[in-house]
């Protein structure tokens, strides 16, 4: 919440200052010294013209202030979302009707998303000029580049003075919500066996045990055999239930796909961003390609477990999926009816291999090493920055963020050990890297 510290640094700087010149404005003089007098006279004209700018200076911006808290409804905020070729960002329109602006100073906006990220400060100018009270705004454009939800949450207004000794600091409310969709990228699809079937349309290589249907009863009929009546079922309730037989099918016609997002790493929220992005969009790239097939495609996650089928909603559902600790692949994994599953580098070796063991031949496990996101990124050493611009703030910052990371050299071992695992499991494996 530094933000809302009023005092700038300006102003223990220029605090400095005037103690030096107070005290020497205070020192005893020589009479035979007139260049002394002349120093020390100077040093108190110095000292009052400094103390005279910071009164106008606080004056001017508590001003300001005094007359926004009373008129706050004259601030307003449009926010128009953009995507353009997969750059997700969002523009702002900020405006004041009519404000008091600070002696000279200056009236700024930045803005709180999810929590407590913000945005760069950007400045507002006037709308009309040569009016006491003018109106105020500016478009601001902010740079949202992860697949995942925003929650646009307050405009932070800030009035400042000329010299920047103080800043008043403002919090406007805003409810706004974006959802940046997973964008498609090159898979290589694999020959997906389904699982599971409700109608007999499309007809699989093996036969199949349809699953859970000796977990299933119905009444006793004439036709059916008297062997398979439940007998304690009928000493307790007097009615003849019997067990549906279990059929082997060379029928399916749904494949369930799993995506764990489990994290047992504690990289920066930058890194794990960035390490997200690439397997939200892979996994929504694979059913997309996957549900273009004849088969009906579902798609679980250990936060959405629901296997919902429409295209906009599961695109969604990938988005607002965040990294968790809560439900390992073991416990979320439904090997039975489950065709596909997504694992990655964040998950433990351990889990990793327990949800291995209990994978079938017929299981396709995708793993998606992560480690390859970083190798793309330029990253520039502290003496290539005397001589060369950083291409990109956010790249350079994330690049350093995983090179200073002590947990980077563990993450490419268990990396090593993950593929080692892949190559003996009885499951079918394909590795994204």
């Amino acid at each position: 919440m530094l933000q809302f510290f009023p005092l700038r640094l300006n102003l223990f700087v220029f605090f400095v200052f005037m103690i030096i010149i107070f005290r020497f404005a205070q020192q005893p003089t020589a009479e035979t010294s007139s260049f002394q007098h002349f120093l020390v006279l100077m040093s108190k004209i110095g000292f009052w013209v400094m103390a005279l700018t910071l009164g106008i200076s606080l004056i001017s911006a508590l001003a300001a202030c005094l007359y926004f808290i009373r008129h706050r409804h004259f601030f307003n905020v449009q926010i128009v979302k953009t995507d353009i070729e997969n750059e997700h960002s969002v523009q702002v329109h900020t405006t004041i009707d009519k404000i008091i602006r600070p002696l000279l100073g200056n009236i700024m906006v930045r803005y709180l998303y999810n929590e407590d990220q913000l945005s760069p400060l950007f400045i507002l100018s006037n709308r009309k000029k040569f009016t006491l009270f003018p109106e105020m705004g500016h478009t601001s454009s902010i740079g949202l580049p992860n697949v995942k939800e925003y929650n646009l949450e307050a405009a932070l207004l800030s009035f400042q003075d000329l010299f920047r000794f103080f800043s008043f600091t403002f919090e406007n409310s805003i409810q706004s919500q974006f959802i940046n969709l997973p964008y498609e990228i090159e898979t290589n699809q694999t020959l997906v066996e389904p699982k599971t079937t409700k109608t007999d349309k499309v007809r699989t290589k093996k036969l199949r045990k349809i699953s859970g249907e000796w977990l299933e009863y119905k009444k006793y009929e004439t036709i059916d055999d008297i062997r398979r009546i439940i007998w304690k079922v009928f000493a307790k309730n007097k009615e003849l239930i019997i067990r549906r037989q279990e059929v082997l099918s060379p029928f399916a016609s749904h494949i369930h796909c799993f995506a764990s997002f489990y994290n047992g790493f504690d990289f920066p929220f930058d890194c794990l961003d960035e390490m997200g992005d690439f397997y939200k969009n892979y996994i929504w790239s694979f059913f997309k390609e996957l549900s273009s097939t004849d088969l009906e495609v579902k798609i679980h996650f250990d936060q959405y477990q629901l296997g919902i089928a429409d295209k906009k909603l599961i695109a969604e559902q990938i988005a607002q999926a965040k990294w968790q600790q809560q439900l390992k692949p073991t416990q979320f994994f439904n090997e039975q009816k489950g065709s596909v599953l997504f694992i990655h580098p964040l998950i433990p070796t351990e889990e990793i291999r327990a949800v291995l063991n209990r994978c079938s031949r017929n299981t396709l496990v995708i793993y998606i090493d992560l480690s390859i996101v970083f190798e793309g990124k330029s990253y520039l050493k502290w003496w290539q920055r005397i001589f060369f611009k950083p291409q990109s703030n956010h790249s350079d910052d994330l690049m350093m963020h995983w090179r200073s990371n002590p947990l980077r050299k563990s993450f490419l071992k268990a990396i090593k050990l993950h593929k080692q695992l892949l190559s003996e499991t009885s499951a079918q494996t394909e590795i994204i890297a």
